[in-house]
């Protein structure tokens, strides 16, 4: 009888490379803060409660929540002072007068995961991008038509990761989403879909860092996500060149520089993130695709398949896409890279 393989101890690492939002569903109702010397001042609304009980405001406060879908800084702008429990820097001050013209269901912010000690980032989050591309890797193109279900339980079989707790010196700020896709088939310009979306990520140089252990073939499980990760860079900067978008363009470029284990997780990617029918792959995917009627009917179009990108705005401008980041595992003896 042979003997299973030993587990590998380790710690990973993954470094954000463009602002990441791996969320939990939950979000800030514009009601729950105010925008405020260029930050999101969170209040803490059951301290509120407890200070205004018994006085004459805590009337006003209660009525102006019931009829309220933001709270009116001229009237309630010393609670962001005075009972915020968080404040979250904006992206850029610029951030503020779109904030002001934003419907009001458009400044719920979706908030970066926290657990019972703080933020965290759920080992799904890794688990579901690698799992996206071993799966490209072990599915050739020409079974593509004809693929239906296969298992994803086989992937990663030798992998448990936890969950990951950031770094000291760790960041998150606001930033000011939309979605851009072509305005004709082939063309340069650009049509902006009408509802942005302001969301909290982690920024550019935050750290998480987690234990696990590893068995198998991981380095060749490591090439295969390098592969499809470099499949998805290649679509990306060829839409932001297609469009002019010179930011974008050079935030993409600095990623691929980056090098490594590159992934694209959370909020935001969209099709391409989750998708095993990157570039050249979708010929053959066409069959099993037109079987989807929301599918079929995109691909029914003379637009490039998917057409749309989530970009997000930096310094005023369309900047870069989120969720980048580079993974790297460590031994816990020597803690040296593999």
């Amino acid at each position: 009888m042979s003997t299973p393989p030993a587990a590998t101890p380790i710690e990973w690492r993954l470094t954000i490379l463009t602002p990441t939002l791996v969320g939990d569903g939950k979000r800030l109702a514009p009601i729950d803060y105010m925008v405020w010397k260029d930050q999101v001042n969170v209040l803490d609304q059951s301290l509120i409660f407890r200070r205004l009980a018994g006085t004459p405001r805590m009337e006003g406060y209660l009525a102006e929540l019931g009829r309220a879908r933001r709270l009116e800084f001229k009237s309630w702008g010393g609670y962001a002072q005075s009972y915020a429990v968080r404040r979250i820097p904006l992206e850029d001050p610029g951030l503020v007068p779109l904030w002001e013209q934003a419907k009001d269901e458009e400044i719920f912010i979706p908030t970066f995961c926290t657990g019972p000690r703080g933020k965290l980032l759920p080992a799904t989050a890794l688990k579901g991008a690698l799992k996206t591309a071993l799966l490209a890797a072990q599915l050739p193109p020409e079974q593509l038509a004809s693929f239906r279900n296969m298992s994803a339980a086989k992937l990663l079989r030798g992998w448990r990761l936890g969950d990951g707790a950031p770094e000291a010196g760790d960041s998150y700020r606001v930033y000011y989403a939309r979605v851009a896709a072509p305005a004709k088939p082939g063309g340069a310009e650009l049509r902006w879909k009408p509802a942005p979306a302001f969301v909290e990520c982690a920024a550019p140089g935050t750290v998480f860092r987690g234990r696990g252990t590893v068995t198998g073939d991981w380095a060749a499980e490591f090439s295969s996500v390098t592969a499809q990760s470099a499949s998805l860079l290649a679509r990306q900067r060829e839409f932001a060149a297609t469009h002019r978008l010179g930011r974008l363009e050079r935030s993409l470029a600095q990623v691929e520089a980056a090098g490594g284990c590159l992934l694209n997780l959370g909020w935001g990617g969209g099709f391409l993130s989750k998708s095993i029918t990157v570039g050249p792959r979708l010929a053959p995917a066409r069959p099993l695709l037109e079987a989807i009627p929301a599918y079929r009917r995109a691909l029914a179009t003379a637009f490039s398949f998917p057409k749309s990108q989530r970009i997000l705005y930096l310094g005023g401008e369309p900047g870069t896409v989120p969720g980048w980041a580079r993974l790297e595992y460590y031994a816990i003896p020597n803690l040296q890279p593999f």
